[in-house]
């Protein structure tokens, strides 16, 4: 007889399967309750601030600039250890010694 322990595992040591918890029903909370009531027109609290108008597409920067400098570099692994490096154009016939 086991005298303390988990209530999560059996006897034997097998962890047991969780219990399903059923959630009680709340009370019935009756719709008439709920409606608001229109004795006075609804006003803004707050102040109402405009949305900013609409500026137009702005175009893309210019980017051709880095298929330039790519053309001057190579990639290779590093000494087959897996990760990349960069390696210019001059020092290509030097890869993995």
């Amino acid at each position: 007889m086991i005298v303390s322990g988990s209530i999560n595992y059996t006897t034997s040591g097998r962890k047991r399967k969780a219990t399903k918890r059923v959630k009680k029903a709340s009370p019935v909370v009756r719709r008439t309750t709920l409606l608001p009531t229109f004795d006075t027109p609804y006003r803004r609290e707050t102040i109402d601030y405009p949305s900013q108008p609409m500026m137009g597409i702005a175009s893309k920067p210019d980017t051709s600039y880095k298929k330039e400098v790519s053309k001057q570099y190579t990639l290779a692994p590093a000494y087959n250890k897996g990760a990349y490096q960069v390696i210019p154009l001059d020092n290509i016939k030097h890869i993995g010694k």
